[in-house]
This record gives structure tokens, C-alpha cells and sequence, in this order.
């Protein structure tokens, strides 16, 4: 009788995916010199007022000429003819000729509240150029005390002339800003100045002079504009921050570069020994607040996150490592990415919460295929910050990457172990060693399973999976006729010794031959390929046969 063989060779491994690593292209800019924020605010503020809807205009303003008789001082004969002649003519619908009178009577009473405001009134009806003299005509009424009936009318006019004429200031600077910044800068300044609620314009006239070099008069755009707007008040008190900071930065050079070289009771020093003009800043009081911290914590790295809201949190980092942060981001731009993430690895200790750093800091790390893990947390601390558009982005890519990192390393395992045994001949010590490789493989497979997050990582894994149950289902079949294979072996060996042998001995061989064969047959008998299982039953029957 003749075996199967008491070897395996492994001729079709079936082949596994892995995942692509993501791909990510750094665009995003920052910083108190990158305009090209501003530019996209600017495209937005110019759509704003494009849409603007002017179709509200001589319905919301009645001709005020009821309420307003009763607030005239006593002028004498004449003066109250020509007011009383003005108010007639402005409840008749007869701008032109109550502007007249107006005029006439204010060559006289050049400071009388209600003419000036109905002198306004008829050149907004007028419309055309005249709208922007009557908000030159209001503006100083706008501070000055007025009774109480006027007040609000003088409120409403002004309010309704901004809305009409503030959207072609707008569209206006949009179209010249970049062909005659210098005579565009002008004219919304000369607007603004008619109109300080607006803060769009404190807004666009504080870039344009930073834009131009002027920082420390665009900070004083700017915190004007903050102070006084009643549209867009957070806009343009977001950049008075900023702008604060870049004029404050210099002058805090010494601290700041104390607290870099690890040394914050020096940094504090330098703080105290700073003038008392320039000291006068929040940020520096946060700063001189999380330098005690500092300090109490150990002055160990990381430092401990400063205890502040996350915009004065913001603005302590970017006066803290704006400057550094600004070189990473230079030299991650132009390829340098191990120089850019050297200098990254001794800032971030110090700033752990700036999220513009977190945010290169893992582009960093995704560029090298470094820690994903760290790189992730970066990402999410980044996501923070609604200005880094690409944050979001960035973080699905490391999302991508780290199921990649899981998954493609088990993958390649399994190829290697295959790989191993691919076209040689593997007996049963091998068959055991390439079993106990697959199936510690198998058992990482539902922690791996937990760890991807897209359908084509559960693919990976169900594919990887499938693959594994296969070949150990060929090595059991492998295994099951290499014992087939070895009780024949027996049988024959047990067959050449039956002359001179005891038939007792013989007999208690061949029953210890029959259990194995039996037992093989009853806990293979899915498995057994059917040129075994055929070779197995005749050597059962044999057995069976010869013991009678």
C-alpha cells in the first residue's frame, strides 16, 4: 500500500489588498503679514453687498413734518415763515423747493437741529450724490444731544442712507483696491469718516493700511472701528487683536525669547522691566498670569495649557510663537520638512494648545509617516480653530493614514508568512509552524476590525480574513493526509515483520494501526481530500479484514 506523501507544497497563495496611504498638499497660510485672508474677506464683503437689497427706500421714511412742528424754537416772523414754508413743501412731496428754503433759513440759524435734519431728508429724496451730502449733513447731528422726538428720526435717515450707499463704497474699493490702493484707501476713509457704524469699512480701511506699512495706524482703524460699529463689531475687533499683537510683539521680544529658552522667572522679569505704555496689554497680563503657572507647575515641558478662553488663549501663543511658527510654516512650503518639524519639536512643549502649530505639526508628521497617532491628536486640537479651512481635510487624511498603518502592516505579515513556504516543499514541523503563525494572525483580526473606518478598510480586513481561514484550511488537509500517509507507513513496515514476529504482538500493532486510522477517518472526515480519504478506508478494511 502506497501513501499520499509526508509533505505540502503550497503552489496558489491567494493574494490580499492594502490600503494607499493618503495623500495631503499644505495650502493654508497664516499670519499677521499673509493678506490673502483679508483678499477672501474682502470677495465676501464685496458679494455681501452686491446681493444687498435696496429695494426699501422712500416707503420707510414718511415726510416727518407733523412731529416735528412742535419742536421748532420761536425764530422770529420771517424765520418761522421760511421753516414753516420748507415743512409744508417736504409734506407735499416738494423736495427741491423746501430744500431751497432750507438753505435760505440756515444761512441764518446755521446750527438748528430740525432744519439740518429736513435739509437731509430732501436730498435723500433727491437721491443720486445728493444721499452722500445728506450723511454729511446728519453726521454731526449723530453726537450731538437732540430731543427725544428727533433722535430717533436722525437714527432712522442715517441708518437708511448707510444701507444704500455703503454697498458701492464696497464695490467701489473692490474694484480699485488693487489698481489705486492709495486713492481707493482714500475714499472709504473719506466714507467712513460719515459713517463710523460700518465696521466692513474700518475693517477693509485698518488692511489697507497695514497692507501699506502703516500697523500702528491701521490699529488705530481698527479699535476705532471695534468701538464704534454696530455691523460687522466682531470682524473687525477680531483684527484690532491681531493687529495688537504685531505692534506689541517687538516690544515683548526679551520676555518672549525668556520664556523659549526655558527660563520664565527670567521672562517674568523682562515683563515688569517693560514701559509701562506697552505693558498696559491683556495679553501680556495673560502672559505674566501663565508664566506663575508656569512656574508652579515646575518648569517642566510640556507646559501646562494656559487657564484663558480660546481667543486670548490664541493670542497669547501667536505672541508667544507666531514668529517660529511662521518659519515652520516657510520651510514645510519649500520641502524642508525634517528641518521644519526640528524646529517644531522644541516649540510645541512650550505652546502644546496653538492650533496653527498643531495644525502643521501634523501635516508634518503625515508628510514623514510619523506617529499617526500623534499626529491625529495635533489634527483634532487644530480642528479647533474655524480660520484653518484645511484642518478638517487634514485630519480625514490622518484618519486614512492611521487605518493604513493598522491594517497594512497585518497584511504584509500574512504575505510574508505565505511568501515563506510559496513553491517549496513543507513538511509537518513546517505545516505546524506556518498554522501557529496564521492563527496568531487571526486572533489580532476583530481588534484590527475595530480600528478601520472606511468600507474599503473593512474590505481589507474581511478579504485578509478569508484569506487566513483558506490556507489554514489547506493545512489541515495537508496535515490530515501526511497522517494518512504515516499509518501506511506503519501498516507496511508492521506487514515486512510478520515472519519471526508474535502473532500476539502483531495483532495488539494492527489494533493500535486501526484506532488511529478510525479516528482520523471520524475527525477529518470534512477535510480529508479524497485521494486520502479512499487510501485511509482500504487500509481500515485491510486492518479490519486481517483481525477477522
Amino acid at each position: 500500500m502506497t501513501g499520499t506523501g509526508r509533505d505540502h507544497t503550497f503552489h496558489e497563495i491567494r493574494p490580499v489588498q492594502t490600503l494607499r496611504t493618503p495623500a495631503f498638499e499644505l495650502r493654508e497660510g497664516r499670519g499677521h503679514g499673509d493678506f490673502a485672508d483679508h483678499d477672501r474677506r474682502l470677495e465676501e464683503i464685496a458679494r455681501e453687498a452686491a446681493a444687498a437689497d435696496t429695494s426699501r427706500t422712500a416707503q420707510l421714511l414718511a415726510p416727518p413734518v407733523a412731529a416735528l412742528s412742535e419742536l421748532s424754537l420761536h425764530l422770529g416772523d420771517d424765520g418761522e415763515d421760511l421753516l414753516e414754508d420748507a415743512r409744508a413743501n417736504v409734506g407735499n412731496g416738494e423736495y427741491q423747493t423746501a430744500l431751497e428754503l432750507l438753505t435760505e433759513f440756515l444761512e441764518t440759524s446755521p446750527e438748528h437741529q430740525e432744519a439740518r435734519y429736513l435739509r437731509a431728508f430732501c436730498l435723500f429724496h433727491l437721491a443720486g450724490g445728493n444721499r452722500t451730502q445728506a450723511l454729511r449733513v446728519l453726521r454731526p447731528l449723530r453726537d450731538e444731544p437732540l430731543p427725544e422726538d428727533l433722535r430717533p428720526r436722525v437714527s432712522e435717515l442715517r441708518r437708511e442712507l448707510r444701507r444704500l450707499l455703503t454697498p458701492v463704497e464696497i464695490t467701489a474699493y473692490a474694484e480699485t483696491s488693487r489698481s489705486d490702493p492709495e486713492g481707493a484707501l482714500e475714499r472709504v476713509e473719506a466714507f467712513l469718516e460719515l459713517a463710523p457704524e460700518e465696521g466692513s469699512l474700518s475693517y477693509l480701511l485698518a488692511v489697507g493700511q497695514a497692507r501699506a506699512g502703516d500697523v500702528e495706524l491701521a490699529l488705530e482703524t481698527a479699535e476705532r472701528g471695534a468701538r464704534e460699529a454696530d455691523t460687522d463689531k466682531e470682524g473687525v475687533a477680531a483684527y484690532a487683536r491681531r493687529l495688537r499683537l504685531v505692534v506689541l510683539i517687538p516690544h515683548a521680544a526679551r520676555a518672549v525669547a525668556a520664556f523659549k529658552d526655558g527660563e520664565p522667572r527670567r521672562a517674568r522679569q523682562e515683563l515688569a522691566a517693560m514701559a509701562p505704555h506697552w505693558r498696559r496689554a491683556v495679553v501680556l497680563d495673560d502672559f505674566e498670569a501663565h508664566l506663575r503657572l508656569v512656574v508652579k507647575h515646575g518648569e517642566r515641558t510640556p507646559y501646562p495649557e494656559p487657564r484663558l478662553s480660546e481667543d486670548r488663549a490664541e493670542d497669547l501663543y501667536t505672541l508667544l510663537a507666531e514668529a517660529d511658527t511662521q518659519r515652520a510654516a516657510s520651510l514645510l512650503s519649500t520641502g524642508r520638512v525634517e528641518g521644519a518639524k526640528r524646529l517644531m519639536d522644541n516649540l510645541l512643549p512650550l505652546v502644546p494648545g496653538f492650533r496653527w502649530l498643531n495644525f502643521l505639526y501634523a501635516a508634518c508628521l503625515l508628510s514623514l509617516g510619523q506617529d499617526p497617532d500623534r499626529a491625529a491628536a495635533c489634527a483634532e486640537i487644530a480642528q479647533r480653530d474655524p480660520t484653518l479651512t484645511q484642518a478638517p481635510e487634514l485630519l480625514r487624511a490622518i484618519r486614512d493614514w492611521q487605518e493604513a498603518a493598522a491594517v497594512n502592516p497585518v497584511a504584509k505579515e500574512y504575505v510574508d508568512i505565505m511568501e515563506s513556504v510559496r513553491g517549496g516543499v513543507v513538511d509537518a514541523a513546517g505545516l505546524a509552524v506556518v498554522r501557529t503563525r496564521l492563527t496568531n494572525l487571526q486572533r489580532r483580526l476583530p481588534q484590527l476590525r475595530g480600528r478601520t473606518r472606511t468600507e474599503v478598510g473593512g474590505q481589507v480586513v474581511r478579504q485578509l480574513d478569508e484569506a487566513i481561514v483558506e490556507r489554514l484550511g489547506e493545512i489541515e488537509q495537508a496535515g490530515a493526509s501526511m497522517a494518512v500517509s504515516d499509518l501506511v507507513g506503519r501498516f507496511n513496515a508492521l506487514a515486512q515483520q510478520v515472519r519471526g514476529a508474535s502473532p500476539h504482538t502483531m495483532r495488539a500493532q494492527l489494533s493500535g494501526i486501526l484506532q488511529d486510522a478510525r479516528r482520523l477517518r471520524k475527525d477529518h472526515a470534512r477535510t480529508l481530500p479524497a485521494e486520502s480519504r479512499k487510501l485511509l478506508d482500504e487500509l481500515i478494511g485491510t486492518i479490519a479484514r486481517a483481525l477477522g
